[in-house]
Protein backbone atom coordinates (compact mmCIF):
# COMPACT_ATOMS: atom_id res chain seq x y z
CA UNK A 1 0.00 0.00 0.00
CA UNK A 2 1.46 3.04 -1.28
CA UNK A 3 2.09 6.01 1.94
CA UNK A 4 0.77 9.26 0.27
CA UNK A 5 3.38 12.27 1.47
CA UNK A 6 1.47 14.50 3.98
CA UNK A 7 2.53 17.75 2.47
CA UNK A 8 0.76 16.28 -0.51
CA UNK A 9 -2.71 15.17 0.56
CA UNK A 10 -4.31 18.74 0.05
CA UNK A 11 -3.22 18.76 -3.46
CA UNK A 12 -4.63 15.06 -3.85
CA UNK A 13 -8.21 15.98 -2.15
CA UNK A 14 -8.80 19.31 -4.56
CA UNK A 15 -7.61 16.84 -7.28
CA UNK A 16 -10.34 14.40 -6.41
CA UNK A 17 -13.40 16.86 -5.77
CA UNK A 18 -12.84 18.56 -9.01
CA UNK A 19 -12.37 15.40 -11.07
CA UNK A 20 -16.03 14.59 -9.32
CA UNK A 21 -17.51 18.18 -9.88
CA UNK A 22 -16.70 17.69 -13.61
CA UNK A 23 -18.57 13.90 -13.65
CA UNK A 24 -21.47 15.58 -11.88
CA UNK A 25 -21.30 18.47 -13.72
CA UNK A 26 -21.07 16.30 -17.48
CA UNK A 27 -23.89 13.76 -15.93
CA UNK A 28 -26.18 16.74 -15.05
CA UNK A 29 -25.29 18.67 -18.52
CA UNK A 30 -26.49 15.03 -20.08
CA UNK A 31 -29.62 14.59 -18.38
CA UNK A 32 -30.42 18.65 -19.29
CA UNK A 33 -30.02 17.55 -22.92
CA UNK A 34 -31.94 13.89 -22.99
CA UNK A 35 -35.28 16.58 -21.07
CA UNK A 36 -34.99 19.04 -23.58
CA UNK A 37 -34.56 16.29 -26.16
CA UNK A 38 -37.64 14.91 -25.00
CA UNK A 39 -39.80 18.06 -24.36
CA UNK A 40 -38.84 18.94 -28.50
CA UNK A 41 -40.18 15.25 -29.23
CA UNK A 42 -43.12 15.70 -27.45
CA UNK A 43 -44.34 18.91 -28.51
CA UNK A 44 -43.93 17.51 -32.49
CA UNK A 45 -45.39 14.21 -31.48
CA UNK A 46 -48.30 16.81 -29.97
CA UNK A 47 -48.35 18.95 -33.23
CA UNK A 48 -48.46 15.42 -35.47
CA UNK A 49 -51.73 14.37 -33.77
CA UNK A 50 -53.06 18.39 -33.81
CA UNK A 51 -52.41 17.60 -37.50
CA UNK A 52 -53.54 14.22 -37.89
CA UNK A 53 -56.79 14.78 -36.30
CA UNK A 54 -57.68 18.48 -37.05
CA UNK A 55 -57.45 19.90 -33.47
CA UNK A 56 -57.44 23.52 -32.99
CA UNK A 57 -54.82 24.92 -31.26
CA UNK A 58 -55.80 26.88 -27.97
CA UNK A 59 -57.25 30.35 -28.34
CA UNK A 60 -57.11 30.31 -32.12
CA UNK A 61 -60.63 30.63 -33.39
CA UNK A 62 -62.51 28.02 -35.72
CA UNK A 63 -62.31 28.40 -39.28
CA UNK A 64 -66.09 28.55 -40.89
CA UNK A 65 -66.54 26.60 -44.53
CA UNK A 66 -69.61 28.39 -45.90
CA UNK A 67 -70.47 25.74 -48.60
CA UNK A 68 -73.18 23.46 -47.26
CA UNK A 69 -76.78 24.52 -45.78
CA UNK A 70 -77.32 26.69 -43.24
CA UNK A 71 -80.78 27.15 -41.16
CA UNK A 72 -81.03 30.86 -40.54
CA UNK A 73 -82.91 32.12 -37.20
CA UNK A 74 -83.38 35.55 -36.61
CA UNK A 75 -84.96 37.04 -33.24
CA UNK A 76 -85.81 41.36 -33.45
CA UNK A 77 -87.46 44.24 -32.96
CA UNK A 78 -89.18 46.66 -35.35
CA UNK A 79 -88.97 50.72 -34.55
CA UNK A 80 -91.37 51.01 -36.91
CA UNK A 81 -94.45 48.48 -35.75
CA UNK A 82 -97.41 50.02 -33.29
CA UNK A 83 -95.39 47.39 -30.87
CA UNK A 84 -91.52 48.27 -31.22
CA UNK A 85 -90.89 46.39 -28.15
CA UNK A 86 -92.40 43.27 -29.40
CA UNK A 87 -90.04 40.56 -30.02
CA UNK A 88 -90.52 38.78 -33.29
CA UNK A 89 -89.10 36.20 -35.28
CA UNK A 90 -88.19 34.84 -38.96
CA UNK A 91 -86.01 31.97 -40.17
CA UNK A 92 -84.94 31.37 -43.54
CA UNK A 93 -82.56 28.64 -45.83
CA UNK A 94 -79.23 29.79 -47.14
CA UNK A 95 -77.52 27.36 -49.53
CA UNK A 96 -73.68 28.13 -50.70
CA UNK A 97 -72.29 26.23 -53.35
CA UNK A 98 -68.95 26.41 -55.19
CA UNK A 99 -69.34 27.15 -58.69
CA UNK A 100 -65.46 27.13 -60.11
CA UNK A 101 -63.90 29.80 -58.56
CA UNK A 102 -67.30 31.59 -57.95
CA UNK A 103 -69.35 31.20 -54.73
CA UNK A 104 -73.30 31.03 -54.99
CA UNK A 105 -75.46 32.13 -52.83
CA UNK A 106 -79.35 30.77 -52.49
CA UNK A 107 -82.43 31.78 -49.81
CA UNK A 108 -85.03 29.90 -49.37
CA UNK A 109 -87.08 32.24 -46.91
CA UNK A 110 -89.82 29.38 -46.26
CA UNK A 111 -89.08 26.51 -44.77
CA UNK A 112 -91.53 23.96 -43.72
CA UNK A 113 -90.81 21.64 -41.06
CA UNK A 114 -92.32 18.43 -40.16
CA UNK A 115 -93.85 20.06 -36.57
CA UNK A 116 -94.80 23.42 -36.96
CA UNK A 117 -95.68 23.61 -33.39
CA UNK A 118 -94.92 27.21 -31.74
CA UNK A 119 -93.93 29.15 -35.14
CA UNK A 120 -97.49 29.87 -36.35
CA UNK A 121 -100.88 31.27 -35.10
CA UNK A 122 -104.20 31.46 -36.67
CA UNK A 123 -105.57 34.51 -36.99
CA UNK A 124 -109.46 36.30 -36.85
CA UNK A 125 -109.17 36.55 -40.63
CA UNK A 126 -108.75 32.45 -40.79
CA UNK A 127 -105.00 33.50 -42.17
CA UNK A 128 -101.80 32.17 -40.92
CA UNK A 129 -99.23 33.96 -39.10
CA UNK A 130 -95.87 34.51 -37.05
CA UNK A 131 -96.36 33.73 -33.53
CA UNK A 132 -95.26 37.09 -31.97
CA UNK A 133 -92.33 36.20 -29.92
CA UNK A 134 -89.04 34.81 -30.24
CA UNK A 135 -89.64 31.31 -31.58
CA UNK A 136 -86.62 28.28 -30.89
CA UNK A 137 -86.74 25.22 -32.48
CA UNK A 138 -88.18 22.41 -29.91
CA UNK A 139 -86.04 18.85 -30.05
CA UNK A 140 -88.01 17.34 -32.85
CA UNK A 141 -87.47 20.63 -34.99
CA UNK A 142 -83.93 20.51 -34.44
CA UNK A 143 -83.66 16.93 -36.05
CA UNK A 144 -85.72 17.97 -38.64
CA UNK A 145 -83.02 20.75 -39.58
CA UNK A 146 -80.29 18.38 -38.92
CA UNK A 147 -82.11 15.94 -41.15
CA UNK A 148 -82.52 18.27 -44.01
CA UNK A 149 -85.79 20.71 -44.01
CA UNK A 150 -88.34 21.09 -47.20
CA UNK A 151 -89.05 24.55 -48.33
CA UNK A 152 -91.51 26.61 -50.76
CA UNK A 153 -90.05 27.87 -53.64
CA UNK A 154 -91.95 31.53 -53.53
CA UNK A 155 -90.03 34.15 -52.80
CA UNK A 156 -86.95 31.87 -53.27
CA UNK A 157 -83.99 34.00 -54.99
CA UNK A 158 -79.96 33.69 -55.68
CA UNK A 159 -76.95 35.38 -56.61
CA UNK A 160 -73.15 34.68 -57.90
CA UNK A 161 -70.48 36.00 -56.22
CA UNK A 162 -67.04 36.51 -56.92
CA UNK A 163 -64.08 37.16 -55.15
CA UNK A 164 -62.34 34.81 -52.65
CA UNK A 165 -62.36 34.47 -48.79
CA UNK A 166 -59.42 37.19 -48.75
CA UNK A 167 -60.66 39.90 -50.20
CA UNK A 168 -64.47 38.76 -49.96
CA UNK A 169 -66.97 38.24 -52.29
CA UNK A 170 -69.62 40.14 -53.89
CA UNK A 171 -72.20 39.32 -56.55
CA UNK A 172 -72.54 41.84 -59.69
CA UNK A 173 -73.53 45.19 -59.52
CA UNK A 174 -76.29 45.96 -62.45
CA UNK A 175 -76.00 49.07 -64.11
CA UNK A 176 -78.68 51.83 -63.13
CA UNK A 177 -81.21 53.13 -65.36
CA UNK A 178 -80.68 55.45 -68.56
CA UNK A 179 -84.33 57.12 -68.49
CA UNK A 180 -86.07 58.59 -66.10
CA UNK A 181 -89.33 56.32 -66.98
CA UNK A 182 -88.21 53.75 -65.89
CA UNK A 183 -87.42 52.58 -62.12
CA UNK A 184 -84.88 49.53 -61.40
CA UNK A 185 -84.48 48.13 -58.46
CA UNK A 186 -81.27 45.87 -57.36
CA UNK A 187 -79.46 44.01 -55.24
CA UNK A 188 -75.92 43.13 -54.22
CA UNK A 189 -75.31 40.77 -52.14
CA UNK A 190 -71.59 40.76 -49.88
CA UNK A 191 -69.94 38.49 -47.90
CA UNK A 192 -66.70 39.79 -45.77
CA UNK A 193 -64.76 38.60 -42.69
CA UNK A 194 -63.88 35.10 -44.07
CA UNK A 195 -62.89 32.47 -42.85
CA UNK A 196 -63.46 33.16 -39.18
CA UNK A 197 -65.97 36.47 -38.57
CA UNK A 198 -68.20 35.87 -41.75
CA UNK A 199 -70.68 39.42 -42.25
CA UNK A 200 -73.04 39.06 -44.85
CA UNK A 201 -74.71 42.41 -46.18
CA UNK A 202 -77.74 42.77 -48.26
CA UNK A 203 -77.90 46.14 -50.51
CA UNK A 204 -81.01 46.95 -52.13
CA UNK A 205 -81.36 50.01 -54.65
CA UNK A 206 -84.25 51.24 -56.21
CA UNK A 207 -84.37 54.48 -58.15
CA UNK A 208 -84.46 55.84 -61.86
CA UNK A 209 -82.39 57.94 -63.68
CA UNK A 210 -84.06 61.51 -62.45
CA UNK A 211 -85.07 60.00 -59.01
CA UNK A 212 -82.55 60.13 -55.78
CA UNK A 213 -82.13 56.49 -55.23
CA UNK A 214 -83.58 54.42 -52.15
CA UNK A 215 -81.11 52.11 -50.31
CA UNK A 216 -81.59 49.57 -47.76
CA UNK A 217 -78.92 47.74 -46.27
CA UNK A 218 -79.39 44.22 -44.10
CA UNK A 219 -76.28 42.75 -41.70
CA UNK A 220 -75.70 40.02 -40.13
CA UNK A 221 -72.71 40.26 -38.31
CA UNK A 222 -71.02 36.92 -36.89
CA UNK A 223 -69.18 37.59 -33.47
CA UNK A 224 -68.72 34.47 -32.31
CA UNK A 225 -68.18 30.80 -34.18
CA UNK A 226 -69.01 27.13 -32.25
CA UNK A 227 -69.30 23.34 -33.11
CA UNK A 228 -65.65 23.80 -34.79
CA UNK A 229 -67.37 26.47 -37.18
CA UNK A 230 -70.96 24.75 -37.34
CA UNK A 231 -72.86 27.26 -35.86
CA UNK A 232 -72.89 31.03 -36.14
CA UNK A 233 -73.91 34.17 -33.61
CA UNK A 234 -74.33 37.34 -34.21
CA UNK A 235 -76.35 40.61 -34.57
CA UNK A 236 -78.78 41.74 -37.27
CA UNK A 237 -79.96 44.98 -38.42
CA UNK A 238 -82.34 46.02 -41.24
CA UNK A 239 -82.92 49.53 -42.54
CA UNK A 240 -81.83 50.71 -38.99
CA UNK A 241 -84.96 50.41 -38.15
CA UNK A 242 -84.93 46.29 -37.24
CA UNK A 243 -82.37 44.92 -34.77
CA UNK A 244 -81.80 41.83 -33.23
CA UNK A 245 -79.16 39.05 -33.44
CA UNK A 246 -79.11 35.52 -35.28
CA UNK A 247 -78.16 32.13 -35.29
CA UNK A 248 -77.06 30.30 -38.15
CA UNK A 249 -76.74 26.32 -37.84
CA UNK A 250 -75.63 23.89 -40.67
CA UNK A 251 -78.24 21.84 -41.61
CA UNK A 252 -78.95 18.75 -43.39
CA UNK A 253 -79.44 19.23 -47.96
CA UNK A 254 -82.89 21.10 -48.16
CA UNK A 255 -85.90 18.92 -50.68
CA UNK A 256 -88.95 21.05 -52.28
CA UNK A 257 -91.95 20.28 -50.79
CA UNK A 258 -94.19 17.49 -52.32
CA UNK A 259 -96.20 16.17 -50.50
CA UNK A 260 -98.57 18.42 -48.42
CA UNK A 261 -98.30 21.89 -48.52
CA UNK A 262 -97.27 24.55 -45.93
CA UNK A 263 -101.15 26.10 -45.13
CA UNK A 264 -102.18 22.21 -45.02
CA UNK A 265 -99.62 21.51 -42.34
CA UNK A 266 -100.39 24.03 -40.10
CA UNK A 267 -103.76 23.43 -40.02
CA UNK A 268 -102.94 20.04 -38.81
CA UNK A 269 -100.63 21.36 -35.63
CA UNK A 270 -103.72 23.61 -34.92
CA UNK A 271 -105.93 21.10 -35.10
CA UNK A 272 -104.03 19.13 -32.86
CA UNK A 273 -103.04 21.66 -30.46
CA UNK A 274 -107.35 22.54 -30.66
CA UNK A 275 -108.20 19.25 -29.26
CA UNK A 276 -105.66 18.89 -27.13
CA UNK A 277 -106.90 22.20 -25.76
CA UNK A 278 -110.53 20.55 -25.72
CA UNK A 279 -109.44 17.61 -23.77
CA UNK A 280 -107.73 19.59 -21.16
CA UNK A 281 -110.40 21.98 -20.25
CA UNK A 282 -113.49 19.02 -21.40
CA UNK A 283 -112.34 16.35 -19.20
CA UNK A 284 -114.11 13.20 -19.24
CA UNK A 285 -116.26 11.69 -16.87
Amino acid sequence: MAIVPRHRTPDLIRTSFAALDATISARLRLAARAAVAALISARLWLAALAVLFGAVPSGAEPSVDLVGTWHVLVHYRDDHTVRPEQERWEDKVWVFERSGSRLRWTEYPIVVFSDETGRFERRETGQYARVLHAWEPNAKQLADIRRGLEYNTRGSKAKTLRGSDVKGWASQKRAGAASASVITYTETWLIDGMPTRPVFTRLDVMGSARTENVEGVTKYVTVEVGAGGDVLRGTFERDGSRHGTFRMLRAGVVTMVKDRTQSERQREVMGIAADAAGEEGDPSP
